[in-house]
């Protein structure tokens, strides 16, 4: 659930960019990593996520988001996610990053009974590269982005079109393919033979290998005045069998769902 949270965290800050630039340079997605923008700005504001769980019996919740929205020259800060722009023109930018919260963090408690006894998912630090780049096909553009932590990798592509609705409201559809290393499916949906034991309701263990998610996301931004912008957002991601198939798994299938609003001094 927490993983799903920092997704609706970066639809919202992706979303306000576009509003800002008008250049359709930043990608909407569930993990934003990246910015074309070379003005200097700061941003604040709150928001309300909500999404079902891929766990089993996890609860649905309504969470609350901070949203930082920070570029100060070629440094920036998307959420919790820092970053340092090494290159950009009109029509390609590349950064590295450093996103902390990165994972699909669960405590083993808040899974239904019979599966609560696992062990905890923890968030991992992760250390990336990620690429934009205009593809000069009807204002579509793509983005490309690869990170590595403690407990395996995680590789992503993605393309989106930027709507300018009128001077105050843009639209931007998304879709994205996500690619996921065996050790970090392991990490967060692998059963080991002592956790099955220790769960009544978990008959094997479980090894998973690497595996991929589809998601599509449809963001909103509405400039409310010339500091304030309000969001809406929504998504869905699928995941591969390698993921939907693990006994701590329920459908393997996600949806977001939240609004925001940010202020800019």
């Amino acid at each position: 659930m927490k993983k799903i949270l920092m997704g609706l965290l970066a639809l919202t800050l992706s979303a306000t960019m576009f509003a800002e630039t008008g250049s359709g340079a930043e990608l909407v997605d569930s993990i934003f990593k990246g910015t074309s923008d070379t003005g200097n700005k700061f941003g604040i504001g709150a928001g309300v996520g909500v999404s079902d769980s891929i766990y089993k019996g996890a609860e649905d919740k309504a969470y609350p988001m901070p949203l930082l929205d920070i570029n100060y020259y070629d440094l920036y800060v998307k959420g919790a996610t820092i970053g340092y722009s090494f290159y950009r023109d009109d029509a390609f930018a590349a950064s590295l990053f450093v996103d902390p919260l990165a994972g699909f963090a669960v405590d083993g408690a808040d899974l239904a009974r019979g599966y609560d006894n696992i062990d905890d998912r923890k968030f991992q630090a992760m250390f990336g590269i990620r690429l934009d780049a205009e593809t000069g096909f009807y204002g579509v553009r793509t983005g490309l982005s690869a990170q590595v932590g403690e407990h395996g990798g995680e590789g992503k592509i993605s393309a989106f079109k930027a709507y300018r609705v009128d001077d105050k409201l843009t639209i931007v559809p998304s879709i994205h393919v996500k690619g996921y290393s065996g050790d970090y499916t392991d990490y967060y949906f692998g059963v080991t033979s002592d956790e099955a034991r220790r769960n009544s309701k978990i008959d094997r263990a479980y090894k998973a290998d690497a595996a991929y998610s589809i998601g599509i996301n449809l963001t909103a931004d509405y400039r409310l005045t010339d500091n304030v912008a309000l969001m809406a957002f929504l998504g869905v991601e699928k995941f591969s069998s390698e993921i939907s198939d693990s006994p701590i798994v329920d459908d393997g299938v996600l949806y977001l769902v939240g609004i925001g609003a940010k202020y800019y001094f």
